[in-house]
C-alpha cells in the first residue's frame, strides 16, 4: 500500500515488548509536554494530586510519580536504548517526555491510555502554571 511506518515505531514497540498487558501506546505532540521539558531538566515529579489515581496501581492522592524527560534524538534506536536503560535502572513508569517533541503513555486499552494521557496533560499544565508563577 506504499505506507511507511513512523520513524518512531521502535519507541512504541519497545513498550509493547516490555509490558505484555499494554494494548495501546499514545504519543501526542502536546504543548504541555513541550513546555514541561523546557521548565524541568531530566524529570518532572508529580505528587499529592487526586488525579494520580487515574494511573494504574495508584489508589491514593498521597502518591508520587516521576516522568522522565529525554533529550530528543534523530537516532531512534539510541533514544529507545536510553528509555530502556532508564526503565532497567528506575523501574516502571507511566509515561515519558521527549524534549521539544511530545510524550508517550500507554494502557491496557485505548480507553485506559486516553485516561492516562488526559491525566498527565492536566498535571503537566498545573505544574507549568505553578512553576511559571514561581519564576515571576
Amino acid at each position: 500500500d506504499g505506507k511507511k511506518p513512523s520513524a518512531e515505531t521502535l519507541l512504541h514497540t519497545s513498550i509493547y515488548q516490555r509490558y505484555p498487558d499494554v494494548q495501546a501506546v499514545l504519543h501526542p505532540h502536546s504543548v504541555n509536554a513541550t513546555l514541561t521539558a523546557r521548565l524541568f531538566q531530566d524529570e518532572i515529579v508529580l505528587e499529592d494530586y487526586e488525579l494520580l489515581k487515574a494511573l494504574p496501581g495508584i489508589d491514593t492522592h498521597e502518591s508520587r510519580i516521576v516522568v522522565p524527560i529525554f533529550a530528543n534524538d534523530q537516532d531512534i534506536p539510541r533514544l529507545a536504548a536510553k528509555v530502556e536503560d532508564y526503565l532497567d535502572t528506575h523501574g516502571d513508569i507511566h509515561g515519558y517526555i521527549i524534549a521539544g517533541h511530545g510524550f508517550y503513555t500507554w494502557g491496557a486499552s485505548v480507553d485506559d491510555a486516553l485516561r492516562h494521557l488526559e491525566a498527565l496533560e492536566f498535571l503537566f499544565d498545573i505544574e507549568i502554571r505553578l512553576h511559571g508563577v514561581k519564576r515571576l
